[in-house]
């Protein structure tokens, strides 16, 4: 799991293009580091009311980079960033729409 979330320059490059879109000063996660202390970092370094925002986006990117990973193992996928940021940032424009409103003061 690490590996999937961290560990390819595949998942890094995601994460570093979420994290550009929304304007955030943090890092992607290290390779191979410890992928809950780097969520725990990111969610504390922002103020207090807006940590929610971070977090949502943070389990979203990680679902849809597991998600995209699966179907290239089992459905023969072609793995694409393009696509999967995307996705990504689909998915998170229905989240604020749904009522994240952390979530949306994030979104450009």
């Amino acid at each position: 799991m690490a590996h999937i979330l961290t560990g390819c320059s595949f998942s890094t490059t995601i994460w570093f293009k979420v994290l550009s879109w929304i304007r955030s000063t943090a890092k992607p996660p290290m390779l191979e580091g410890d992928f809950a202390e780097w969520w725990s970092l990111v969610a504390q370094t922002a103020p207090r009311q807006l940590r929610k925002g971070p977090s949502s986006l943070i389990m979203l990117t990680a679902w849809w980079i597991w998600k995209h990973r699966n179907a290239a193992v089992f459905d023969n996928a072609h793995p694409s960033v393009t696509s999967l940021l995307s996705d990504i940032k689909d998915e998170a424009r229905q989240w604020a729409d749904a009522g994240a409103r952390r979530l949306r003061q994030l979104l450009p």
